[in-house]
């Protein structure tokens, strides 16, 4: 497989860190955004911002912005569904906007599960719980989530039951580097990042 489009999901409301675009806010001395973009740039073509806010933001690195558009509101598939549409390439990767420290394998090992199992879509599970929206699949899936989008279904893993999907362990990778959604998983990836702490606690 050819280095796959990525688009980085960054369309949430931030609600339990009351409201803030997560991605822009500083962590560990750097955006999350540019932590996330720095562990994707080498296993991706194009790179796609997915956001609803602060677009000038996102484009001042350079890359495609796109927002939810017509399925605005309706959840994470809605930007799926928008970084698809922007996609160029026959597999996309798909990963979150808030995540301090994704593999830098991620595309591959994704790709090889899904090419073994000859399954429409590979995801990662970090060893506690699947992370549905860290995934790899195919752009010609897009009509099929617009179906799916305007009769009602709004969450990735509904979605992914309509098609064959298969789930990749990285039971080694730290669970706090998928995702920080509250102050204290915030002050934990801060701690794990410092350069005196192992990224692996």
């Amino acid at each position: 497989m050819t280095r796959p489009d990525t688009v980085i999901l960054c369309g949430g409301a931030g609600q339990r860190l009351g409201g803030v675009d997560k991605p822009l806010e500083m962590l560990a001395g750097r955006p999350l955004f540019e932590r996330v973009l720095e562990r994707v740039a080498a296993q991706a073509g194009s790179i796609i911002v997915s956001a609803n806010r602060h677009a000038a933001q996102y484009a001042a690195y350079g890359l495609i912005v796109v927002d939810d558009g017509r399925h605005a509101g309706c959840g994470p598939l809605a930007g799926i569904a928008a970084g698809l549409a922007a996609a160029t390439s026959e597999w996309v990767l798909l990963v979150p906007g808030d995540a301090p420290l994704l593999p830098d394998d991620l595309a591959a090992r994704l790709d090889d599960a899904r090419t073994r199992e000859n399954a429409a879509i590979a995801f990662a599970d970090d060893g506690h719980g699947p992370q549905p929206l860290c995934c790899l699949l195919p752009r010609a899936l897009l009509a099929d989530l617009e179906t799916c989008l305007d009769s009602g279904d709004r969450t990735p893993r509904d979605w992914y039951a309509r098609h064959r999907a298969v789930s990749v362990k990285f039971a080694e990778w730290p669970r706090w580097a998928w995702s920080v959604n509250t102050p204290e998983e915030w002050q934990h990836a801060e701690l794990r990042l410092s350069d005196t702490l192992s990224i692996t606690e």
